[in-house]
């Protein structure tokens, strides 16, 4: 079937729209904010206490004014203790106003004037600092992220130089912007990092993140590059290759757009999971998240949103056009789709562009925005808007692009070469033994072949193997097959026609026969074909005889599943089944496993289903024996299980897994409690997330939602404050509507509150 961009990029431009409603207004950047000064450098002194996390912060900005008469500065800050600020060092008086911080001047600053502003504050905003169970924290890109852990003019217009020293413990490492100048101890348990950074950093790139990270560097030319990662996220020679991959896309970017990389080094962090992070790229920093997919796409895109992104820096922190300029950049023929579970809207239109880029109607207009990126780079810097791009595009080809095509100017996308349909007959044997004589009767399942059909036949006798050639065409069809006296049995294909499924009914003897046939495909085939014969009393004597011969692992357990459906529950035949539960081969440990699924009550089959569950590290084994186990033990001993795995600290997936099989028909409320732990407890957001929607799909008490939602609301991690929303419909509506307006009034993420003004209509 066909596949076309128009109706996936109609759906995400109709999401994108909805989702801008609420982002819009929350990170959407004023284009002309107040700014009568400027910011020449920052020096900070900041302690990371990453337990909390607590951030203890010291900011000395110089300042300089652009107003003759400057008597009042006006910084951003949320969420912030502010404990005293001075000016020239004087104390000042100072007012917070929502996330205004209004400083006032002892004394008017000309223009053109100096001041060292020095502000001491305390933060532990769950807003601007991100934390995992990892041990990771870094500071959010998101827009409009900085005022939640340090003062200032939180815009993309402000730049400063950087002169940082964090105080962390000393067992974690920190990585900043520009380049670490010392790292000593303080204390016994503390150290203290400096970064510093001689070029500009944006306020919208600003960033820091501390973690258990080992480093490895080298040089793109005078460019130092560095790839920090925690030693278990990826092996040595993983490292070593991103960091290539590094090195040569920065010298190749920079040949591209005949620009050199704007920041003297780039630091390179791989983090687990991205947090609902919709920005990934700061100055001079790229996060890289595992959760995310291809790390090799993932360092391309942050390089190219280095000077897009950054050196270019917009008042829409991400777009679909913006996107579209760093697909151009980095050439979707080096580059992938990305994961994106929690729906990131950046790495939406990124993945749309990445699909889609070469499917423009208006190849010229592409061609000319490819090629003019150089141009875009030498001709503007700082905030840059999308008109600055059309402008010179016009004055290029009498064109004004101000806007991509829409979905409906693409094209479709040339489709992959389709699959024949499958097709499908009934082949009916007809034996006449004592003539020697075989009927094979065709019968179409649905849509027939009108065209001549093909078949290579064989058959098997005790002495002799003949090969023979016949035909059939339309919806049924009968060949004669002329054999000698004492045929075993005989096989069929048809070469020429591979999508063609030929369910075949043959005599008994003819399948028994054929368990011994050369190919383990058709030995297979026989096995599974036997299963119909259940009732037989001489197939379980062949089987057990066959079986202990075979030395394919395929074929035995296909054969052990026919077995299970003789022997059913029959005292004693679990042994048989049991012995194979341990076997090496996968294929044989699951036949075994499915076929104790038979023995309900029985202790020695539950007991080896179990131990397997305990002691097996492949899904496969892990969710078939969970199936059979679920059949064949109480709903107590399941639960009993997951409350095994959940204790371990080491099997969260398992334990999962196993409460999912047992929570609906859990009368006691041992499941819920599990569940409830993982949802609220310090766990991966997976684990988290999974475990608050069991809770949401089978717990409908209202009294434990108004505890849980009102703790969850506070949560760090605004995916889980977003999920736990779901559950507002088990409370009682004066609860409700008082949790929402609660949290309405504290929720800072615009896809939150998006979802609360929703509950609320």
């Amino acid at each position: 079937m066909k596949k076309s961009i128009v109706l996936t990029l109609f759906l995400i431009a109709l999401s994108s729209q909805l989702f801008a409603q609420n982002e819009g207004t929350v990170w959407q950047y004023s284009a002309y904010p107040d700014l009568p000064f400027t910011i020449e450098k920052v020096d900070l002194e900041m302690t990371v206490d990453p337990e909390q996390p607590l951030l203890v912060g010291k900011g000395t900005y110089t300042l300089i004014s652009r107003n003759p008469k400057l008597s009042r500065i006006v910084f951003n800050s949320a969420e912030s203790q502010i404990e005293s600020i001075f000016i020239n060092g004087e104390q000042s008086d100072f007012a917070v106003s929502f996330d205004s911080l209004i400083i006032t001047l002892a004394d008017t600053l000309k223009t053109g004037e100096k001041a060292a502003l020095t502000i001491n504050w305390t933060t532990s905003s769950r807003y601007g600092i991100n934390k995992d169970v990892y041990g990771n924290v870094w500071a959010s890109l998101n827009p409009k992220s900085r005022r939640y852990w340090m003062p200032l003019p939180d815009h993309p217009e402000v730049t400063f130089m950087l002169n940082a020293a964090y105080t962390v413990p000393t067992e974690l490492e920190l990585v900043s912007h520009g380049t670490k100048v010392s790292d000593e101890l303080s204390s016994v348990d503390l150290k203290t990092v400096e970064w510093n950074s001689t070029e500009d950093i944006p306020v919208s790139g600003l960033t820091f993140v501390l973690g258990n990270y080992e480093s490895i560097n080298a040089r793109a030319g005078v460019k130092k590059v560095t790839l920090h990662a925690n030693e278990n996220a990826l092996l040595p020679e993983a490292r070593e290759e991103l960091l290539d991959i590094a090195v040569s896309t920065l010298k190749s970017y920079e040949q591209k757009v005949s620009s050199e990389f704007p920041y003297r080094s780039l630091n390179v962090v791989v983090l687990p999971d991205h947090h609902w992070e919709e920005i990934h790229s700061g100055a001079g920093v790229i996060y890289l998240y595992q959760n995310l997919g291809s790390l090799a796409t993932q360092l391309r895109r942050g390089i190219a949103g280095q000077w897009f992104g950054n050196y270019h820096r917009y008042l829409k922190a991400y777009d679909n056009r913006y996107e579209f300029l760093k697909v151009l950049m980095a050439d979707s023929r080096n580059t992938g789709q990305l994961q994106n579970a929690d729906n990131l809207q950046s790495i939406h239109r990124w993945n749309i562009w990445e699909s889609g880029v070469q499917s423009i109607n208006n190849e010229y207009m592409k061609e000319v925005m490819e090629e003019s990126l150089a141009d875009m780079i030498q001709h503007f810097k700082g905030v840059t808007e999308w008109e600055n791009y059309a402008d010179l595009w016009y004055d290029k080809t009498g064109y004004y692009w101000e806007t991509l095509p829409q979905p409906e100017e693409f094209e479709e996308r040339k489709e992959d070469a389709e699959p024949e349909n499958e097709v499908t007959y009934n082949v009916e044997y007809v034996y006449d033994e004592l003539n020697g004589s075989l009927t094979l009767v065709f019968e179409a399942d649905e849509d027939p072949i009108e065209t001549l059909v093909s078949v290579e036949a064989t058959a098997y006798s005790f002495t002799d193997t003949t090969e023979t050639e016949f035909t059939f065409t339309g919806a049924q069809d009968t060949v004669g097959v002329n054999l000698s006296t004492g045929i075993d049995y005989m096989t069929i294909r048809t070469p020429d026609h591979p999508d063609l499924i030929l369910n075949e009914s043959k005599p008994f003897m003819f399948w028994i026969g054929q368990l011994r046939d050369k190919k383990p495909e058709n030995r297979i085939q026989a096995a599974k074909a036997l299963q119909a014969y259940s009732d037989n009393p001489d197939l379980q004597l062949a089987l057990r005889d066959v079986m202990t011969q075979e030395q394919n692992e395929e074929v035995r357990a296909a054969m052990l599943e026919t077995l299970s459906t003789i022997t059913k529950d029959a005292t004693g035949t679990e042994e048989t089944f049991i012995g194979y539960v341990n076997s090496e081969s996968v294929s044989t440990q699951l036949s075994g496993l499915k076929a104790l699924a038979n023995y309900e009550g029985n202790e020695s089959a539950a007991y080896t289903v179990r131990n397997k569950l305990i002691r097996t590290d492949t899904d496969t084994v892990f969710n078939t024996a969970l199936r059979s186990y679920v059949q064949i033990a109480p709903v107590a001993d399941v639960i009993s299980l997951a409350e095994r795995f959940q204790s371990s600290g080491e099997d969260d997936r398992k334990a999962l897994k196993t409460l999912k099989t047992v929570i609906a028909d859990d009368t006691t409320g041992s499941a819920l409690q599990i569940a409830d732990r993982y949802a609220l407890g310090n766990y991966p957001y997976e684990i988290r997330k999974e475990a608050l929607q069991l809770l949401i799909n089978n717990n409908t008490n209202s009294d434990y939602w108004n505890e849980s939602l009102n703790a969850l609301k506070e949560d760090r991690d605004p995916r889980i404050r977003f999920i736990a929303l779901d559950a507002v419909e088990y409370m009682e509506s004066d609860q409700r509507n008082e949790l929402l307006s609660s949290m309405l009034n504290e929720e800072l993420d615009p896809r939150v509150i998006g979802k609360i003004r929703e509950l609320q209509n």
